[in-house]
């Protein structure tokens, strides 16, 4: 009874003695970390970077008047789609067409001196001596009265260079004061480049002046000597010979012609202003800025209208230097608008750092939507940096220790803790400068029992 007994318990205690092995052993295998296995793949890599920017037409041109005189008729308004040549705004003409009345009845007493020289020039060869008289006493009386209408000319001249130099100096002012806030950062180029527009628009009305003055100057220089000639040829004509009285005639005729022709240049050039008086569009665009009224006043320091060209839009940020060492000229981007986006391409590129260490760069935007409107903010999305056929591995393969980037390599059953040199990175992947191969098993699966040296199982490599 007892052997039978005892036969059982021995037969129970072999079969449990092999299952125990067994279950030992199943469990030192599983003991090793279950890893899954990647190699480093060749690759691009873009970081996109995201920027805010500010929407402006390609082209905008502050329409400036060459005039100064009040404001008579205005035609066309914010908003308002303008053709290249349309009537903006028409200035006073009375004061040149003043000017014009006085040059033209100074062109008619001059054109009687010119005749009156020429009819003592022939009249010299047996002529009537009192005749003769006569007439140099008209041509004297006539010079008189140029040299008074000169004087007043000069006067008037001088008049316009202090309004002129006035202008100017407001002008210059402007613009250093301008200049200053746009190299702070405070104003926009637009309105620097509409103080820089000013002052040489200033510069120029006071060049006018000058030339003005220096006109009426030699005006006056040649009615004095005119007046002085048309004494003297009558002195001649009274006091020496009659081939010196023919000498003389011919070269009072020569003056008397030469002073018609500065009134008629004087004329000519009055008249061109009096074609300034109407302001027209230099551009084709939409009006976004009016700064005259009817019966206001109007002034060439100070812009009119602003016109924009839209059918083309730019956008314009700023990115840090390291960013734009990646940026080309043509290179695609897009632009958000609350929700729409709209395609573009890199047309200017600044070649100068701000103080905040960003480069300012430009986007044309071909054929913006109406809702795209100048001055909104948008954001800007380009491809900031780049790497092309480079070893990339997954993003969560790294493990940052102590602030060095690591990778898991699976070495013979063994995980083994590489540090790696890294460069950029995107949402997804991670650009690997050295550190491992190609040829590497990287794993790519997370534990908290993955540490250097720790035994591991692959359950599936890629």
């Amino acid at each position: 009874m007892k052997i039978l007994f005892l036969l059982p318990i021995v037969l129970i205690i072999a079969f449990t003695g092999c299952s125990a092995n067994e279950t030992v052993a199943a469990f030192v295998a599983n003991d090793n970390v279950m890893v899954n296995t990647i190699t480093p793949t060749r690759g691009n890599i873009t970081v996109v970077g995201e920027y805010i920017g500010v929407i402006q037409p390609i082209q905008q041109v502050a329409v400036l008047p060459r005039l100064m005189g009040e404001v008579t008729g205005v035609y066309a308004n914010v908003g308002d789609f303008v053709e290249e040549g349309d009537i903006l705004f028409t200035i006073d003409t009375t004061e040149l067409e003043i000017n014009i009345a006085a040059l033209e009845a100074q062109l008619d007493v001059q054109d009687a001196t010119v005749r009156a020289a020429q009819t003592g020039v022939r009249l010299i060869d047996g002529s009537a001596m009192q005749s003769q008289v006569i007439q140099a006493q008209g041509g004297v009386a006539q010079a008189e009265a140029a040299v008074q209408q000169a004087t007043l000319n000069v006067e008037q001249a001088l008049l316009g260079i202090e309004q002129a130099q006035l202008g100017y100096d407001m002008a210059a002012q402007g613009l250093s004061d301008t200049t200053i806030l746009f190299e702070a950062g405070i104003v926009t180029r637009n309105v620097f480049e509409q103080a820089e527009a000013g002052y040489a628009n200033a510069a120029a009305g006071l060049e006018r002046a000058q030339s003005s003055y220096a006109l009426a100057n030699i005006g006056l220089s040649q009615a004095e000597l005119g007046h002085s000639q048309a004494l003297e040829a009558q002195r001649i004509l009274l006091e020496q010979a009659p081939e010196e009285n023919r000498t003389r005639a011919q070269d009072g005729l020569a003056q008397a012609q030469a002073a018609r022709n500065i009134i008629v240049v004087n004329l000519e050039a009055v008249q061109d202003r009096l074609n300034d008086a109407t302001v027209r569009a230099p551009i084709s665009g939409i009006i976004e800025m009016r700064n005259v009224e009817q019966f206001g006043f109007a002034s060439p320091q100070a812009p009119a209208f602003l016109i924009s060209e839209q059918n083309v839009m730019t956008v314009t940020f700023r990115v840090p230097r390291i960013s734009a060492m990646y940026f080309n000229i043509g290179d695609a981007l897009i632009v958000s608008d609350g929700g729409e986006e709209f395609g573009g391409a890199i047309s200017e590129m600044s070649t100068m750092v701000d103080h905040g260490g960003l480069v300012t760069v430009t986007a044309d935007i071909p054929n913006p939507p109406s809702s795209l409107l100048s001055g909104t903010n948008v954001r800007v999305f380009v491809d900031a940096q780049r790497a092309d056929d480079t070893l990339i591995v997954p993003l969560g393969a790294i493990h940052h220790i102590a602030g060095v980037p690591h990778v898991y390599v699976a070495d013979m059953g063994v995980a083994r803790l590489t540090a790696v040199q890294t460069g950029i990175f995107n949402a997804d992947y991670i650009q690997i400068l050295s550190g491992v191969g190609a040829d590497a098993r990287i794993i790519n699966t997370w534990s908290a029992r993955l540490t250097d040296g720790v035994a591991i199982e692959v359950l599936r490599g890629e």
